[in-house]
Parts: C-alpha cells; structure tokens; sequence
C-alpha cells in the first residue's frame, strides 16, 4: 500500500500529516454517507454559560463571537430556559440577546423551551417568546420536542407544531427542532414526531445523546435507521458529551452515517465535557478526509482564547490544543527542535500531525529525559562551549531543580536551562 490519495482522503502530505493508509482503504470508506456540505454547528457559547463556575459578561461574549468567526462557524446554538417560569433564566436571556445583537458572520439558532410542550398543557408563551427574540434579531428558532406521553397528547402536539410552524412562516422565520436523550426514547414514538416535523418544514432535526447512551457502533446504526424512516431526506445533527470519553468517536460515527456534528470549542460543558470541536475537526481532515469549512490553523489562538476568557485552564494533557501535545524532553527531540529540524521531521518526533496545522509549534523541556548531548547542542546554540566539569556542574545543577520541585512540573523550562549553561560556562 501506498501513501497515494484515496478516496476522501490521503494518508501522507508532506509537511502536514502522517497516518496510515488503511484509513482510505475502500473497505474502510465504502460505508461512509456523511452529509455535503457537512454542517457544522458550535455549542460553543451555551455550552460555557453552563460550564460550572464559569460567569461570562457581555465583554466575554462578544470576545467569543469574534473567535468563533475566525474559526469559521457558521451556525452557533443558544439556550434560553424558562422552565416553567414566567420569565427566562436572566443569565442566559442577556446572554442571547448579546450575541443575537452582536454583528457576527455566523447564524444565531436559538433553543427555548416555551415554544412546544408534550402535549398535555397549553403553551401560551410561544408567540411571545418568538416575537421577544425575533425582534432582538434572532432569525433560526429551536423548540425542543417533548416525548407526548399518550395518543390524544400526540395529536394535541402535532397540532401544536403546525401552529407554531405557520408563526414561523407568517414571522419570516426558520426553524429547527431539538429532540433530547434521543437515544433512550420509545424509537416508534420518536418516527412519528420525527415525520410530523418535517411534513411542517422543520430546517434541520437536532438530535442530543443527552447522557452518552450510545457506543460508537451503536451510534452508526442509530443514525442510519432514524435517516431510513424518515418520510423526506432531512438535515440531522448529533450532539453528545464526553460521559466515557468517546464523544468525539460517537459524533464522528454520527457524521459517517449521515448527521452534522454539533461540537463545543475545548470540549466545554457541565459534567465531563461535550464533543470538543478541536478533536472533531481535526479527525475528520487527517482520518477520514472530510473537510468542515473550520480553519484549523486557528485552533490553538482559539482554544487558548477561550481558556482565557473562561479563566478555565486546558488540561495538559488535553488532545489537540493540550499544553503536552507538542512539548518534548527526550535528548534526541531536542536537538532536533534547537536545530529547526522539528516541523519538517513531526513524524519522528511521535507526532502524526504537524503543530503548524492547529497553529502550534514544537517546544521542550529539561526532565527526566533528557541528557548531556542536548545539553551540548543547547549551549552552542547560546554560543557556549562548556568543558567536561562545567557539564557536570551544569547537569548537577538541572538534576537538583527538579528534584527538589514539590509539585507539577517537575521540569526546568528552556530559559532555566540557557541560564544555567551561561552560569556554568562563566566558571573557571
């Protein structure tokens, strides 16, 4: 096999990755029906207002929507719950009437509760509601699809979704729906709402795997069967969180057999975290070939933006955009980073992306791995010399630093490393 472009995709381009060729083989890719164009949407913005302990402000947001648009979204998703209430959540209410006054390049689709029921009670906050966000300039409205828990509910919520989809029409408006814990729900039940949306012109039908009910391979069938009942081809998205950490696997089952991906920038949300964007994107370009229209070369400057504004740090040992993915300590890594040897040689470098994809770069570290000939070629590289005790003292030195370091990191960074070269070069 070689590393020559199949279909979808090509294993090797010189300067920018390395995987294997079997991920194009026709036995592989044969089954694959993603959606053209592929749809993308971002949670990214809902998704940290419900990150636990975070509070974003309306500078906040803003700094968010200017992200997003460099990154290219075209589609961002919002949430505003009223839950019962006579009045939204306040929090998330001036939060969507920030970002849908803000001037952004990508659409607002807003998530509210007051717009459809189950069928059991009226919904008098539904015009209202429309009117309260249309004016603010919300032009995509998504009203969640309550599971109706009887037949006479059913045909009162089917009702009620024509009514409020001829609002829509009458107000010049799109709209999508929200069908939550797809997954766990009576599958026969969810067919028929499912056709009565799309007989009533939903946009786009926005299924969640709320709790990570799904496997990988039980998301592929799940989506191909629901795809395969449907009365007319319809656009899908599918939305999951990270419970087991396989939701950027089950997003990327999701979208092979045919749903958008829904995704959050750093894989923000409330419990263990949501299909993180980065990870997505960045599978689908190397793995499968499919491009997402999402500049990856601003995934690095985002994710540390967003870090930034969340005041919530990215795991080190994060994938993609974590601080650990590009940094090194063995001696032979080193050298060739001091050299300018590591961009061109990121496969020997145990990588099988270049960091230059994401915007990233290579970087080092002095521990547990590193020895005397980094320490050699990192002292020419200052212009040093050092004799064999003032290599000794130095590496004595670097030993002791981290050694005696109580907590994480237990290494010493590159101007600790330099300074102490240009110490130990100085003695006699």
């Amino acid at each position: 096999m070689s590393g020559d472009a199949a279909v979808g995709g090509c294993s090797y381009v010189e300067g920018r990755h390395f995987v294997s060729p079997f991920n194009f083989l026709p036995q592989v890719t044969s089954g694959f029906s993603p959606p053209k164009p592929i749809g993308l949407i971002s949670s990214t913005i809902r998704k940290v207002i419900y990150t636990l302990g975070v509070r974003a402000n309306e500078v906040d947001l803003l700094a968010m929507c200017e992200l997003l648009d460099e990154l290219g979204v075209e589609e961002e998703c919002l949430n505003v719950w009223w839950r019962g209430a006579t009045a939204p959540n306040p929090t998330e209410h001036a939060a969507a009437l920030i970002v849908a006054k803000a001037q952004t390049k990508f659409k607002k689709n807003l998530f509210t509760d007051t717009l459809l029921g189950d069928g059991t009670t009226p919904m008098p906050l539904m015009r209202e509601t429309v009117d309260r966000f249309a004016e603010a300039g919300i032009r995509i409205f998504n009203p969640g699809i309550l599971q109706a828990p009887d037949e006479d509910a059913r045909k009162r919520q089917v009702d009620e979704i024509f009514a409020m989809a001829e609002y829509f029409a009458r107000s010049g408006l799109e709209w999508n729906a929200t069908i939550a814990n797809c997954a766990r729900r009576d599958f026969e039940s969810l067919i028929a709402v499912t056709n009565a949306l799309i007989d009533a012109g939903v946009r786009r039908l926005d299924l969640m795997d709320s709790t990570s009910a799904l496997s990988p391979q039980a998301m592929d069938l799940f989506v191909r069967t629901y795809r395969g009942r449907m009365c007319r081809p319809t656009p899908m998205s599918m939305h999951t969180h990270d419970d087991f950490g396989m939701a950027t696997a089950g997003t990327i089952a999701a979208v092979l057999a045919g749903a958008s991906p829904d995704v959050a920038l750093n894989g923000v949300s409330y419990r263990s975290g949501f299909a993180a964007m980065e990870e997505v994107v960045l599978a689908l370009d190397v793995l499968y070939g499919i491009d997402t229209g999402i500049r990856l070369d601003r995934f690095q400057w985002a994710a540390e933006r967003l870090a930034e504004i969340m005041h919530f740090p990215i795991p080190p040992l994060k994938p993609v955009i974590g601080a650990h993915q590009y940094k090194r300590e063995t001696s032979a890594d080193i050298i060739k980073i001091e050299t300018g040897n590591a961009d061109k040689g990121f496969a020997t470098l145990g990588s099988s992306v270049a960091p230059s994809v994401t915007g990233a770069s290579f970087s080092w570290v002095w521990a547990t791995q590193s020895d005397p000939r980094a320490l050699k070629v990192i002292a020419q590289s200052i212009g040093i010399t050092l004799g064999e005790d003032q290599m000794s003292r130095a590496l004595s030195i670097l030993e002791e630093k981290i050694a005696h370091s109580d907590e994480y990191p237990k290494w010493v960074s590159p101007e600790e490393v330099k300074a102490t070269i240009r110490q130990c070069g100085s003695c006699e």
